[in-house]
């Protein structure tokens, strides 16, 4: 009797746990699985992913469906699952999903060619040969006026996806990847696409300013500079005239009340026209340091200034 008893709770508990557990271990088809599938699969190839042989699906029917040969279905006990179209190749041409949070694959909709995860893995510096290896696809090259970066020592490869993501990647003249671009891949971009461009050139240095004097026409300045100053249009002589004249004056007041010049040496006399301010000439590098110098009538340097190098006159 206590025989008989304890048979059959230890039945029941394993009748209990089987039907505890048997949804959990049926519903293997999962939306991983779903993403590892590929058009072009062979039925073989899908059910090794899958884990299991499929059903026949008798009922499928699909008349617009081209060289449609066979359908299968892998069902979990909730009914969510699979079904997978081959054609008389035995080649996977549609994929569905039944409530797997995944969208039809196949003769509705064009294969995928150019994944986030091939992104993931396609660095700058990589060959074109390399590129291809992980897309599985050799992109389509994009004319020279397409061509992001107007260079004609590269060439724009893109990979197009049929809803309308894509991935493009120039290369330069080595065949090396310089610069990779995605369009809505929420990825972001690599590389510096301005890799080829000249780099900005600092030519007003503090040596050039150090050689330069008050007195010195625009022409010697020019030369030591090596270029064409630029006209400061900003620039009132009037203004800097009368500012200098003030300074000059404020400098003799200081020296009349120490005893250094005679009182009436502190008005200065009136400014002779070869003296009186004419313009003023920049010459800047391309982060706006450089040098400015004022210029009288008779072109001399009467003022230099300096922005960004540290010195000044």
């Amino acid at each position: 009797m206590h025989k008989f008893l304890l048979t059959t709770i230890i039945t029941g508990l394993i009748y209990t746990l089987h039907i505890h557990f048997q949804p959990v271990f049926a519903n293997r088809i999962t939306e991983a699985n779903y993403d590892n599938l590929k058009i072009g699969m062979t039925y073989q190839e899908v059910k090794q992913i899958l884990g299991k042989e499929g059903q026949i699906y008798p009922e499928y029917n699909s008349p617009g469906l081209e060289n449609f040969w066979v359908a299968y279905r892998w069902v979990n006990n909730d009914g969510t699952g699979i079904t997978a179209i081959f054609n008389s190749e035995n080649k996977l041409i549609k994929l569905t999903a039944q409530n797997l949070n995944t969208t039809s694959l196949g003769a509705n909709r064009k294969l995928t060619v150019v994944t986030n995860r091939n992104v993931e893995e396609i660095k700058v510096g990589m060959s074109y040969d390399e590129v291809t290896k992980i897309i599985g696809n050799r992109g389509t090259k994009q004319s020279s006026s397409n061509n992001s970066l107007t260079n004609p020592n590269t060439t724009e490869y893109i990979w197009l996806n049929s809803d309308g993501t894509s991935l493009s990647i120039v290369f330069n003249s080595n065949q090396k990847a310089v610069a990779i671009r995605t369009q809505n891949m929420n990825t972001y971009n690599f590389g510096n696409p301005f890799w080829n461009q000249p780099k900005p050139v600092y030519a007003i240095t503090r040596e050039k300013y150090e050689k330069l004097q008050l007195g010195m026409t625009y022409q010697e300045v020019r030369n030591i500079l090596k270029k064409e100053g630029e006209l400061d249009t900003e620039f009132d002589p009037g203004a800097f005239q009368k500012s200098r004249e003030a300074k000059e004056m404020q400098l003799n007041g200081t020296a009349d009340h120490e005893g250094l010049v005679n009182r009436e040496q502190v008005v200065p006399n009136e400014v002779e026209e070869g003296e009186k301010i004419k313009n003023a000439y920049q010459w800047m590098n391309p982060d706006q340091t450089g040098i400015k110098v004022v210029f009288n009538m008779q072109d001399r340097a009467v003022a230099i200034y300096t922005f960004g190098l540290g010195v000044g006159l």
